[in-house]
């Protein structure tokens, strides 16, 4: 934003990273630590924004783990490989999908459960183990949202994979008992 000669505003169009800039801050033009770098008390609000800025408790704690973020990512490729190692033999049927090596913050632990599976009665069985599962991603074109705009979508390799994956747990605390007893009950609740 500029102002033009005779105090008319004339409004230029910032570029993306400006534009995210102020959407995450309510859509101000600056915020306080800019107003107090250039000695300019006010501020212009131009877009719908948000309050994407994370407080001083959040960040302070996040620095903090960042410096154990290493050892996790390793803890929880181990815990992957121990998976992939355990399901190979107790549920060949089972499919791990991105067996390659690659560089991964191994952020969740995906399976393809078999055809034919009833999912709800897998999932029944190991939550009564104690075992918390999830279901990683939803197909898009299923949400609401889409469904309501593009009904006629249909993309049955998607859905196929959507309507047979779980997601079991992983985290850095998991260990080799727990990956354990995950395998066991799976393999329990598909009959393997």
């Amino acid at each position: 934003m500029t102002t033009a000669e005779g105090g008319a505003v004339i409004t230029t169009l910032p570029g993306l990273g400006e534009r995210i800039r102020r959407a995450r801050g309510h859509g101000l033009t600056s915020g306080t630590f800019q107003r107090h770098a250039k000695s300019a008390p006010s501020y212009d609000v131009t877009m719908l924004g948000y309050n994407y800025r994370i407080d001083e408790l959040r960040a302070a704690l996040g620095l903090v783990q960042l410096q154990s973020l290493m050892a996790w990512n390793e803890k929880r490729k181990a815990s992957t490989e121990l998976y992939r190692a355990m399901l190979r033999q107790r549920a060949p049927s089972v499919i791990v999908p991105f067996s390659h090596s690659r560089t991964s913050a191994y952020h969740i632990m995906p399976v393809v459960l078999p055809e034919n599976t009833d999912r709800q009665a897998v999932v029944s069985t190991l939550r009564a183990a104690g075992v918390q599962t999830t279901i990683h991603y939803p197909p898009v074109h299923r949400f609401s949202y889409y469904l309501h705009r593009f009904p006629n979508v249909s993309l049955p390799r998607t859905e196929d994979y959507a309507d047979r994956e779980l997601t079991l747990p992983l985290h850095p605390k998991l260990e080799e008992c727990h990956v354990d007893q995950v395998t066991r009950t799976l393999t329990d609740a598909l009959g393997q």
